[in-house]
């Protein structure tokens, strides 16, 4: 008895001890530590916090703490929370406790530019906690370039996200997202050489600046979702609907919570469990239909369709599938895509230029088609090269496919014969309706595929304007193409022409501003992207109208490839493969074009019906911005204008009525240039840009 009670006894005394030790340790505020600069104090300390999120699976392992209300500095400009660094932490979202460490905010393990408590003796104060509130964080204001002050704290964005990039989703259990809409490349939103970018200069660098300006504001919207892990592939895959199997960009979070993480060198969003658990919303685009139409065009880039040698052998390629397995994934969802589209004529690139025989590519594709779609339903436009497209001098070409029923050629092909300018050039035929009820109309496709940016030397270096390698032979080309149009097609026979293809420029790049010169117009507006590169959205491929067909064309773009992950892809997924999908079938999104030749014809994409629209009228705009919302009630609706940097500028709420009638009003003082005019309500987001000159 007298042994126990003195174990006893001994064991009281050190608890006394080590109680009255801690408190004699000072207490200092997170915020004191971390101060209003780049880098935490270094040194050791004692703080009171409470634990808001606990990761074993990060590298370090550790758990988030934060300073509740009573026991922060006070000081918004600094962060009232610290990343405890613990192997197999053991501790509790909700427990308060005292922690003395040592910290560091180093480039080097464990801190990896974030600041951390390390070698943690830790007390149990209170085993359940109020979590510190959210910090609300605006996002028309945030910017990661001035994310320190949130270093490790809870925070809570005040508006949708965007998911802008995929490409570390599978590795890394990461989404890149922008807290203010899909992030652009910056040329395709601001012209390099003209401000503003109404302008149709193709020379000149004077507004590389704000190029460059643009590119730092994508870096300011963005920053990481991760997953709350380290491990490399991890398994499940995060953030996929759970029904279509896949996450895109343009999909959303609504009201984005967790804690502000850093490491590899970005801000990143760690996610919390439960209710606050990110939710990502996720819609497939419907093919976009068209209401009113004579003839439906489309075109798309078949992401390299080689077909071996024609008879199931001769894999791999020079190009495309590996084996013929892949192939045949592949080709089965080309096919999904090409048939759900069921255009009239069909613009194609990327297809082996292994000219006409029947095992040619081409043939080979319009076989599956008719076996999809009923025999003779498709056929292709013979270029007269038996095995090489003529005065090609690629592996791959540009092709023509039509319905027989729908069309009829009128007239030889035509391509151009300019040596010395093309690698793939360009392909062309008239054809004349079979549908109309009046007088057949006669119009013609021209299919090109440009030089792409990855290469160039000497002056087709990439010049550091935002265009990328080889602009100059682009240039040409575009140059090119206006005289081909002018001096070739036209003249044999039709004044309406629909020029589609990969022309690998974006919206406001010099080859397109050429088009505009010459008095072509671009069917889509910038913010219609079918292309992801390096996470930043743009549009290599566009629809390029004669401007007598304005009015009687409608262009959509079917997002169904740039938006989706690349491991969805039938090279990457292999076996895996989903090959009933159109989804991913290439890297481009196809280009689909209505026409009516006596009247207007319009867009019916099902996404967008009975919902309200934006008509901005004139674009440029001499004033006040001259803008109609249709809308088909009196749902509230909110309209922002932002800056082309993507600062925000104007913001209104209320009826179409009511936000139409301040409208004329609050932009006419706005200073000349490029704004963004997004409109928002229950279930819809539009957005179009205007020009102010």
């Amino acid at each position: 008895m007298t042994k126990v009670f003195a174990r006893s006894f001994l064991l009281g005394f050190g608890t006394l001890l080590a109680a009255a030790t801690v408190q004699a340790q000072t207490v200092t505020p997170i915020g004191t530590i971390q101060t209003s600069g780049a880098l935490a104090t270094p040194g050791t300390y004692t703080i009171e916090a409470v634990v808001t999120g606990v990761y074993p699976g990060l590298s370090p392992a550790g758990f988030y703490v934060q300073n509740d209300a009573a026991g922060a500095d006070g000081n918004p400009a600094t962060s009232d929370a610290l990343y405890v660094v613990q192997t197999n932490p053991s501790v509790a979202v909700g427990s308060k406790l005292r922690v003395t460490g040592t910290v560091q905010e180093t480039a080097s393990t464990p801190s990896n530019g974030q600041a951390v408590l390390t070698s943690p003796s830790i007390t149990l104060l209170a085993a359940s906690s109020p979590l510190p509130a959210f910090t609300q964080l605006d996002n028309a204001t945030f910017s990661s370039l001035d994310a320190e002050r949130y270093e490790g704290m809870r925070v809570q964005f005040s508006a949708p996200v965007t998911v802008s990039d995929l490409s570390t989703l599978k590795s890394r259990g990461e989404l890149d997202i922008s807290v203010r809409g899909l992030v652009y490349q910056p040329t395709q939103m601001v012209d390099p050489n003209d401000d503003p970018a109404s302008g149709t200069s193709s020379t000149g660098t004077s507004n590389v600046p704000a190029v460059n300006a643009y590119q730092v504001a994508n870096v300011a919207k963005s920053l990481l979702l991760d997953d709350g892990r380290a491990a490399v592939n991890p398994q499940p895959t995060p953030y996929l609907d759970a029904t279509l199997g896949t996450v895109r960009v343009g999909s959303t979070i609504a009201s984005l919570r967790g804690i502000m993480g850093y490491g590899s060198s970005a801000w990143r969003i760690q996610p919390l469990a439960g209710a606050d658990a990110p939710q990502v919303i996720t819609v497939r685009p419907p093919v976009p239909t068209f209401s009113n139409i004579d003839v439906k065009l489309a075109s798309m880039n078949v992401l390299n369709f080689f077909n071996g040698d024609g008879a199931g052998g001769g894999f791999p390629t020079s190009r495309g599938a590996a084996t013929l397995a892949d192939f045949q994934r592949q080709r089965s969802k080309i096919l999904a895509a090409l048939t759900q589209m069921n255009a009239d004529v069909l613009g194609l690139m990327e297809i082996e230029n292994d000219g006409t025989r029947p095992i040619s590519a081409i043939q080979d594709l319009v076989d599956g088609l008719n076996q999809a779609l009923g025999a003779g339903t498709y056929a292709f436009i013979d270029d007269g090269g038996l095995y090489t497209q003529p005065n090609n001098s690629d592996l791959i070409r540009c092709a023509i496919l039509y319905k027989p029923a729908a069309v009829t050629p009128y007239g030889n092909f035509l391509l151009s014969t300019v040596t010395g300018v093309f690698e793939r050039p360009p392909i062309a035929q008239l054809f004349t309706t079979n549908r109309s009820t009046a007088a057949r109309d006669t119009f013609a496709i021209v299919v090109n595929h440009f030089k792409s940016k990855a290469s160039g030397s000497g002056l087709n270096a990439d010049q550091g304007d935002g265009q990328g390698g080889s602009n100059l032979r682009r240039k040409g080309q575009a140059t090119a193409l206006v005289q081909f149009i002018n001096n070739v097609v036209k003249p044999a026979g039709t004044r309406y022409v629909v020029s589609v293809g990969d022309y690998n420029a974006n919206y406001e790049e010099d080859p397109m501003d050429i088009l505009r010169a010459a008095g072509f117009v671009l069917g889509s507006p910038a913010t219609s992207a079918s292309y992801l590169f390096n996470g930043l959205s743009g549009a290599l491929d566009h629809a390029v109208l004669t401007p007598n067909l304005v009015g009687h064309a409608a262009v959509e773009k079917w997002h169904l490839n740039a938006a989706e992950p690349e491991f969805l892809e039938y090279d990457v997924a292999g076996a895996a493969t989903d090959i009933t999908s159109p989804f991913r079938s290439s890297d481009h999104d196809p280009v689909l074009v209505g026409l009516n030749f006596r009247s207007t014809v319009t867009a019916a994409t099902a996404s967008k019906a009975a919902t309200a629209r934006l008509q901005i009228f004139p674009n440029p705009a001499p004033g006040a911005f001259n803008i109609r919302i249709a809308n088909p009630d009196a749902r509230p609706l909110t309209l922002e204008v932002l800056s082309a940097l993507g600062q925000p500028v104007l913001a209104l709420r209320g009826t179409a009525a009511e936000v139409q009638a301040e409208l004329a009003q609050r932009t006419a003082a706005l200073a000349p240039g490029a704004y963004l005019v997004r409109l928002r309500g229950e279930g819809l987001s539009e957005v179009q840009r205007v020009v102010k000159e």
